[in-house]
């Protein structure tokens, strides 16, 4: 490329620009899009807190907004309470990892850190969990322990809150493909 009535100093400065393009997973141009996805089922949670009559609970189900003693002294421990909070704990760890994923885009602006290929495993590895553990819990029986021994549950309901929660997995998992470092 030749710039008209530049000399080399413009191309100089040019080249060097050029180099230092943001490339990579972290300063790429995915990552926002990749943190936007991993936290949206977080908040696509509470609407289960008002619209759980329209849409179903979501994936944390009643295991959202009370405690495991306060479930236990008012008798609203459901089978799939304990699901519930393992859902919890998964979205909550997809939501610190985006935050982390942010805060690496300021640390490391030009270049990727020497430790992105982990991260990247850790948010596929998140994506492909809840996946997984969403599929698993609508589609085969759960084991769930009595005061009589282990039992086996009915699948999971599958309500339309918990569906939209997990659409933008592959998409995610898409993303994380096309932008692996």
């Amino acid at each position: 490329m030749r710039f008209e009535g530049q000399g080399p100093l413009a191309l100089e400065l040019f080249s060097a620009m050029k180099e230092t393009d943001p490339v990579g997973f972290v300063p790429g141009p995915g990552l926002p899009w990749i943190a936007g996805l991993s936290v949206l089922p977080f908040f696509l949670q509470f609407l289960g807190l008002g619209l759980s009559e329209r849409l179903g609970q979501g994936l944390c189900g009643s295991a959202l907004g009370i405690s495991e003693a306060e479930a236990v002294r008012y008798g609203l421990v459901s089978e799939y309470y304990f699901y519930g909070q393992l859902f919890l704990i998964l979205l909550s760890l997809k939501v610190t990892y985006a935050l982390a994923l942010m805060a690496l885009r300021f640390m490391h602006p030009d270049r990727d850190p020497p430790f992105a290929p982990l991260v990247w495993r850790l948010g596929v590895g998140l994506s492909l969990t809840l996946l997984l553990f969403f599929l698993l819990t609508r589609t085969l029986p759960l084991p769930f322990s009595t005061p009589l021994g282990p039992a086996l549950l009915a699948p999971a309901p599958l309500d339309p809150l918990s569906l939209i929660m997990v659409l933008p997995e592959p998409l995610l998992l898409w993303l994380f493909w096309r932008h692996r470092p």
